[in-house]
């Protein structure tokens, strides 16, 4: 395999700054802090392919480019004497970036694969701004490939999709002798910091603070109750008697990828709330609730500032499903509404939501366990209009046979919660699902078995939606 070579780049941005850490730094903060000694558990990394235009040097140009645009990628973390987070945006400094050279016959996607696992053990010491690395593969004197591996205290998920794009555009660009396209106007974190000090923010956050009390107040115990092997204690309470090991799968089906768009359509919500519906039904039956309490991963990007920002604003933020009466429609339409809920008050106070859990405690006398996740990462989730004329050509004969294709096998995917389910549709035509979980709440087997009840459920619903006609 190529072997790299490690350029240290100089960039610089229009200004330096130090603010109050924003809400969501302070949380992906707290998180990171509970995972030590792993300190680079959240490291996130994202990719592009390239077209094979400009050349290596354009490409660390465009790199730069993205250092000086986003302040988020040039700003590091410390505590104040009294204890408060602060960010610290740095107007200058230098890079990282790896440029891999392949030969005929080598394989990008190795490369990618050696320089991601890599960064998953190469931590960021996190006053050192920038919180960014970054890699180039080229092939026959091009680049065919950029990486970036960050840290989550600087952007999300959806923050990497943006400068994938961006890092295409600006290569184009550079490569055709053209000036850069301007960068879609943003808010910085020192302007979310302040945002949220705001009247407006303020009473944002008040908001959310009310929405996490009610949540907290009719969430059921656990979703995992206690059973042998465990320690006298449910999973996600982790009192330290048994040590966790955590499995994860991933099932690849077409089938649910088309029943999704079947559903969508004829329960007149979104493929997502389809998807959280089956989910929820199968972890209240597991605790023999007739509610199911988890928590949803949101970008925060409702507010017209924010959709082009390149920050963190991840925020997990509760949900509850009613799961009550006979008919799925109905409560996935329930399902559908509460997550509209939780998605606008995905701005809180990580801190004060910490409190409430403890308040919870101590008026229950036992933990309120939200250790499930479930993270939609699709770029789009299906609205009924949009699944509509592939819906409409969906046959029950076309479900059961996309089944035959499903393929199910360990992934190396990582969390730290009792349940964590990420849906992703990176080929077209298909949904991958992938489910880590404590094996003392489920089983390897298990967690192999609960992927596969969910697409059959969706197809057994989905075909029934085909039967009545949609």
């Amino acid at each position: 395999m190529a072997l790299p070579v490690t350029h240290r780049v100089p960039f610089r941005g229009r200004r330096t700054a130090v603010a109050p850490a924003t809400c969501a730094q302070r949380h992906m903060w707290n998180l990171m802090e509970r995972q030590l000694p792993d300190a680079a558990f959240y490291n996130v990394c994202h990719w592009v392919d390239l077209p094979g235009r400009g050349t290596a040097q354009e490409l660390l140009a465009v790199f730069a480019e993205l250092l000086g645009r986003h302040e988020s990628l040039r700003t590091g973390f410390s505590r104040t004497p009294d204890g408060a987070l602060v960010q610290r945006v740095a107007e200058s400094g230098r890079f990282e970036a790896e440029v891999w050279t392949i030969d005929h016959g080598e394989d990008k996607e190795s490369v990618l694969h050696a320089w991601r696992l890599r960064m998953r053990h190469s931590p960021f010491e996190p006053a050192r701004a920038p919180l960014v690395r970054f890699m180039v593969t080229v092939a026959d004197g091009a680049p065919v490939l950029a990486g970036f591996c960050v840290s989550h205290l600087a952007a999300d998920l959806m923050s990497l999709r943006l400068l994938a794009d961006e890092t295409s555009r600006l290569l184009d660009a550079a490569s055709a002798g053209r000036p850069f396209p301007p960068a879609v106007p943003s808010r910085q974190p020192v302007e979310q910091a302040w945002f949220e000090r705001s009247p407006r923010g303020q009473a944002l956050l008040r908001r959310a603070h009310a929405y996490w009390r009610r949540q907290l107040a009719s969430a059921p115990a656990t979703l995992f109750p206690v059973r042998d092997g465990t320690g006298g204690r449910s999973a996600g309470t982790d009192g330290g008697s048994t040590a966790a090991v955590r499995h994860s799968a991933a099932l690849d089906s077409r089938a649910v990828a088309l029943a999704l768009s079947v559903l969508a359509r004829h329960w007149r919500v979104s493929t997502s709330a389809v998807l959280l519906t089956v989910v929820a039904q199968f972890l209240g039956r597991r605790a023999g609730s007739s509610s199911c309490t988890l928590r949803l991963l949101t970008a925060n990007r409702s507010d017209p500032e924010l959709r082009g920002a390149v920050a963190n604003l991840h925020a997990e933020v509760a949900v509850t499903v009613d799961l009550e009466g006979d008919r799925v429609e109905d409560i996935a339409r329930r399902a559908f509404a509460a997550c509209t809920a939780a998605y606008a008050n995905g701005l809180y106070d990580p801190d004060e939501v910490t409190d409430l859990f403890e308040a919870a405690t101590r008026e229950r006398g036992v933990p309120v366990d939200l250790s499930y996740c479930f993270n939609d990462i699709r770029a789009g989730h299906g609205p009924p209009e949009a699944a509509g004329d592939r819906a409409s050509r969906v046959t029950g004969e076309a479900l059961r046979m996309a089944m035959a294709d499903t393929v199910v096998a360990s992934h190396e995917f990582e969390e730290g919660e009792t349940f964590f389910l990420v849906i992703d549709d990176e080929e077209p035509g298909w949904v991958r699902l992938v489910l880590n979980a404590d094996t003392r709440a489920l089983t390897p087997s298990e967690v192999r078995g609960f992927l596969y009840d969910v697409e059959r459920a969706l197809v057994e619903h989905a075909e029934h939606a085909v039967a009545d006609g949609l």
